[in-house]
């Protein structure tokens, strides 16, 4: 399986991929939303995870925007790292239809019970 990773914090990148790869996903990853979304032109990962730090001029939110409108990409998981859980932020990523908000700093397992939920249902639906 494979994973999408977009942030522009390194240490945080990492944790991400270490994560994923102990949960079985081969993370690719990108420091900025732009190279992301070349890369979804040709690819069709099994999640996205999204930092709302990303190193370009393309918000996260319009990243995840695009991605729900392709229609191969409409039902890929999609996790939006917040710096905040407050309601805008709420508001922004449920019309950007992002399937799962995760507020920073991630807490012990908490993404990796995420990462496990994620193939789990992606195994049911197979």
């Amino acid at each position: 399986m494979e994973a999408l990773v977009v942030s522009a914090n390194p240490t945080l990148r990492t944790y991400i991929e270490v994560t994923l790869e102990a949960e079985g996903f081969q993370p690719k990853s990108f420091a900025n939303a732009k190279e992301a979304l070349a890369y979804l032109r040709e690819h069709t990962p099994d999640l996205i995870v999204l930092d709302d730090e990303v190193g370009d001029s393309l918000p996260p939110l319009d990243l995840a925007w695009r991605v729900k409108r392709v229609k191969r990409l409409r039902d890929v998981p999609l996790v939006y790292l917040a710096s905040s859980s407050d309601s805008r932020t709420k508001i922004a990523a449920q019309m950007a239809r992002i399937d799962e908000i995760l507020v920073k700093p991630l807490t012990g397992g908490e993404f990796r019970r995420f990462a496990r939920r994620t193939i789990e249902m992606r195994t049911q639906h197979s």
